[in-house]
């Protein structure tokens, strides 16, 4: 067989190899898009947290403590308010500011104490909604608006939670009939800095949790698919030499049964022809034979060398000849022979098949005396052209007529067999047959085999 064993190998190791290259990018790409997912995920989480912690802080410390004295800048209300939540443990924020709804700084926590200027810093459109309905917003600091060109570490990234709060007034008149401390005055905006890294820390700590949960089962999926595919494929591989064998010894068997017919009629029937052909050769010549005699036993004895050629050729087709011996291009011009006899102009053409193995010369062989006999007998065709042409990467063989041609979506009629069985023992050994046609186009047989 042409290398069909190492090929039959080949071809099935692909499909594990394919198997465990879609399996790697399905499972990046999986991984990719589940690890993107989870990080926006564990990232809002993380952000979540922190605004509630900041909305708990500001909830415990700010009422009763945040007094309108601050948002007013009274002297001596940022001393008094820093001394009022000093108790109070701001955890895990960097620091804080208090700004008023106009965006003046009233309290900064990072500078407590010191005196602060009446510059106006700019809100985000974020924070004004939230002055406006409540509720809580995380927003990445950006030096240069707002506030945080003034946080330290802002040049690594902080993370700013605003939340809404209230002051209360600081009363000491009896005609405002309010206690003190108790009246609810303009809202401030509670403005919680987180270091960036936290944020980062907090994230990672949720989704290192999910991160082997999705990937795990996936990988575990592929390895018990892996070997999965790996135990068939080594049972397709194992049938496949094993019809490989049994498909080597049908054509062992298959020969052998050629020769052994092609060899009984050669010493039989041939023999007898040529025998008597030449005895009737002979008695068409001897002076005793009448004129009218010898010209019957002279057309018969040609007819006899017909039927021999008829028969030779037919012994040719039975069992291939010894085509390294004689050659394929003299195997092929015996074959096509029969053609002048239907009216066919045929021709053939070998090149670069000097290097190619016994079974493959002897597979274009067969192709080949399959495509012409089609030809001979169905095509019609004027003109048959069979070319061989061989190079380091295998044999081509084209067989071309311009015949009648045949519908190739059409079944086969049963006496055309001999190409769709001729298709598999191609494929087996790596190899390619094709039949182009059309009505009245011709037919073209072409077959490649690959090294």
């Amino acid at each position: 067989m042409i290398r069909s064993r190492s090929r039959l190998g080949t071809a099935l190791r692909t499909p594990l190899t394919l198997f465990l290259v879609v399996s790697l990018l399905l499972v990046s790409g999986i991984f990719i898009a589940t690890n993107a997912i989870a990080t926006r995920a564990a990232e809002r989480a993380a952000l979540q947290q922190a605004e509630s912690v900041t909305q708990s802080l500001a909830g415990s410390v700010m009422p009763g403590n945040l007094r309108e004295g601050l948002l007013n800048g009274r002297p001596g209300a940022v001393d008094k308010f820093f001394r009022r939540i000093r108790p109070f443990s701001t955890g895990d924020i960097d620091s804080f500011d208090v700004l008023t709804t106009e965006g003046r700084l009233a309290f900064d926590s990072s500078d407590a104490g010191a005196a602060l200027d009446d510059h106006v810093y700019s809100l985000s459109s974020a924070q004004e909604q939230v002055l406006q309905s409540g509720g809580t917003v995380a927003e990445f600091a950006d030096p240069g608006s707002s506030r945080s060109d003034d946080r330290p570490g802002s040049e690594e990234g902080l993370v700013k939670i605003s939340t809404r709060v209230y002051a209360t007034r600081d009363s000491k008149s009896r005609d405002t009939g309010l206690n003190r401390g108790q009246s609810v005055t303009s809202p401030a905006l509670f403005v919680a800095y987180w270091d960036l890294d936290d944020v980062e820390q907090r994230r990672e700590d949720i989704f290192g949790a999910f991160r082997w949960i999705t990937l795990g089962p996936l990988v575990l999926l592929v390895l018990l698919s892996t070997v999965l595919l790996a135990v068939l494929t080594n049972q397709v591989r194992r049938g496949g030499r094993e019809r490989e064998r049994l498909l080597e010894t049908a054509i062992d068997a298959s020969d052998a049964e050629r020769r052994r017919i092609a060899r009984d009629l050669h010493d039989g029937v041939v023999q007898d022809l040529a025998g008597s052909a030449f005895a009737l050769s002979g008695a068409a010549r001897d002076p005793a034979t009448t004129p009218a005699t010898a010209e019957v036993l002279s057309s018969v004895s040609a007819s006899m060398r017909d039927s021999l050629k008829q028969m030779r050729s037919l012994l040719a087709e039975i069992h291939p000849p010894d085509l390294h011996g004689q050659g394929l291009q003299s195997a092929l011009d015996d074959l096509i022979a029969p053609a002048a006899a239907a009216g066919i102009h045929a021709s053939t053409s070998v090149d670069g098949v000097t290097d190619a193995s016994d079974a493959e010369v002897a597979l274009v062989w067969r192709v080949a005396q399959e495509a012409v006999r089609n030809a001979i007998r169905h095509s019609g065709a004027s003109t048959l052209a069979v070319t061989v042409r061989g190079d380091a990467e295998g044999l081509l063989l084209e067989v071309v007529d311009d015949g009648v041609g045949f519908d190739t979506t059409a079944p086969s009629p049963p006496d055309r067999f001999g190409l769709r069985g001729l298709r598999s023992l191609v494929r087996d050994v790596g190899g390619e047959l094709d039949v182009t046609s059309a009505l009245g186009e011709g037919t073209s047989v072409r077959m490649a085999v690959r090294r």
